[in-house]
């Protein structure tokens, strides 16, 4: 494998050094462009570094991500919230749709929920945590599963929030609890 740097850019690129979300990825930065040979083709990717949370202990740097430029949208690649769109996605948690349909098999729920994420961004991060909190409170006991993708969204969705409203993360848990309480009414 070939590996040259990059300096082309498209106005649509995200240039070195921005903050960028990744899917499930979370949070990560773009340390730049690469274009790289593989089987006698050549693509350009994004070599992607993960945000490493202050409070890790662990000394040893994450592996890069390299995601191709030509579909780092479709695979989830986005720029953070605005905090219009983290007050959309506030929204979202406080009305009463699931946005999915509880009846569904698991594997095809998955599937529909990482789609959502690597689509709608911040918006279906947030239909993600509505329909996953429904779920785990309609099972009769919640299946490792669902308690491991709901923690990894609330995770990431958290997160995001709080960077992008300006407020901690512990005032918009608290948020979201009183506003995912609505989704377990009657007459829904």
């Amino acid at each position: 494998m070939d590996l040259h740097t990059s300096t082309e850019r498209s106005p649509s690129d995200f240039p070195p050094g921005t903050p960028v979300i990744y899917a499930m990825h979370g949070k990560c930065f773009v340390l730049g462009t690469e274009v790289r040979s593989l089987g006698g083709k050549t693509q350009k990717f994004y070599k992607l570094e993960m945000k490493k949370s202050p409070l890790s202990r662990a000394a040893k740097g994450e592996s890069a991500i390299w995601v191709p430029v030509e579909q780092a949208r479709e695979r989830g690649l986005r720029a953070p919230m605005s905090p219009e769109e983290a007050e959309s996605a506030m929204k979202l948690l406080m009305s009463r749709e699931y946005f999915f349909k509880i009846s569904e098999p698991w594997t095809t729920l998955l599937s529909q929920l990482e789609n959502v994420v690597r689509t709608e961004g911040g918006l279906g991060l947030a239909k993600a945590a509505s329909f996953l909190y429904v779920l785990k409170r309609k099972q009769i006991v919640a299946t490792p599963e669902v308690n491991k993708l709901l923690e990894s969204v609330n995770k990431l969705l958290f997160r995001e929030l709080s960077e992008a409203l300006g407020t901690t993360i512990k005032s918009i848990e608290d948020r979201i609890a009183r506003g995912l309480r609505s989704k377990l009414l009657p007459d829904h």
